[in-house]
């Protein structure tokens, strides 16, 4: 949970944003100089404010809270360059950034539409009990599937696979974490959207089956795709825009979204790995043509196999932190 101190701090952070997306956004220079206060900001929370436990909450879901809070704050700032933002208050502008639900895990919605929704909203009972559904639903794929079944009951098992069923146990060990990881994420991403829905702001969605993913293009589009959407018109467009090649694009893309995860250089070498992938099949989709969009069921089949056993290898960044460790991993696979 959130100490009062942390709440401080992200108020300070949130207030310094609004008088500088005021003040001087348009003056030259200040958006890139901003960003990289945001960013300092950020590595320093990654470096002194190392969760001690070790659990999947402990670990991952704390800390990407402030991940995902930085990330909503450049938003704003490239928005308020851009003046695309509509006129706003102060109150506004904190019940954006802290809407229930949202602050911990995501989704990153935009402030056009929160302010859309936040304007609007009002009491309406289908709404409030589909609200409460969603959150319900989230709950139970958190608390019941991913907590319970899939951590506490499962766990005990995938780590004997591992352990004596050789290359088969290693890759069904990666593809239960996968999997838990999915389940526990977009647990969470209900519960924030039905929280939104509670206040009368919609959120997106942020996961769409990426298990059926017929390539990793395609898995990034399916896969946290708030986050994925953020690094498009955040880092990619831009970087396009200046370099005019979308391999690099693409690459940049994926590399500042693994050292977002953790400053590390597992998570480095993760996103580049990430991106050499979307570039490479750029390059094959654009040789061959662009692909049909229906196609014969065996191949589709063939083609989510493909991207599962190819992105199963990605799965390693997440679970060590030790590049020898996930070296031999991987050779186990």
């Amino acid at each position: 949970m959130l100490s009062a101190s942390s709440l401080l701090i992200l108020a300070i952070c949130a207030g310094w944003t609004f008088y500088v997306a005021r003040r001087w956004i348009r003056r030259r220079g200040v958006l890139p100089i901003a960003v990289a206060v945001l960013a300092a900001f950020y590595a320093a929370n990654l470096y002194f404010g190392k969760g001690n436990g070790d659990g999947l909450t402990q670990r991952v879901v704390l800390p990407l809270g402030m991940a995902f809070y930085v990330l909503r704050l450049v938003h704003y700032l490239f928005e308020a360059f851009k003046g695309n933002l509509r006129a706003h208050d102060f109150g506004e502008y904190l019940a954006y950034h802290f809407l229930p639900g949202s602050l911990p895990l995501g989704p990153i919605h935009r402030f056009d539409e929160f302010l859309r929704g936040w304007r609007r909203r009002r009491f309406d009972h289908p709404a409030f009990v589909h609200a409460m559904q969603r959150i319900l639903y989230g709950l139970v794929k958190v608390v019941v599937v991913g907590n319970y079944n899939l951590g506490l009951q499962l766990s005990p098992y995938v780590a004997h696979w591992r352990e004596t069923s050789g290359p088969l146990g290693s890759y069904l060990a990666d593809l239960h974490y996968w999997t838990l990881l999915y389940v526990v994420f977009s647990g969470y991403s209900d519960i924030a959207i039905g929280f939104g829905a509670l206040t009368g702001v919609t959120l997106r969605e942020n996961f769409n089956w990426p298990f059926i993913a017929r390539n990793i293009s395609d898995f990034w589009q399916r896969w946290h795709m708030s986050l994925s959407s953020w690094c498009r018109d955040y880092v990619y467009i831009p970087v396009l825009a200046v370099s005019r090649r979308p391999s690099l694009a693409l690459v940049s893309s994926m590399v500042i979204l693994g050292l977002w995860h953790s400053l590390t250089l597992h998570y480095l070498l993760w996103g580049l790995y990430h991106g050499i992938g979307l570039a490479a099949h750029r390059r094959y989709r654009t040789a061959r043509g662009e692909p049909q969009t229906r196609g014969p069921v065996a191949s589709r089949v063939i083609q989510v196999a493909t991207t599962v056993l190819t992105l199963n290898f990605v799965v390693l960044s997440f679970q060590v932190t030790d590049l020898v460790e996930t070296w031999l991993l991987a050779g186990g696979v």
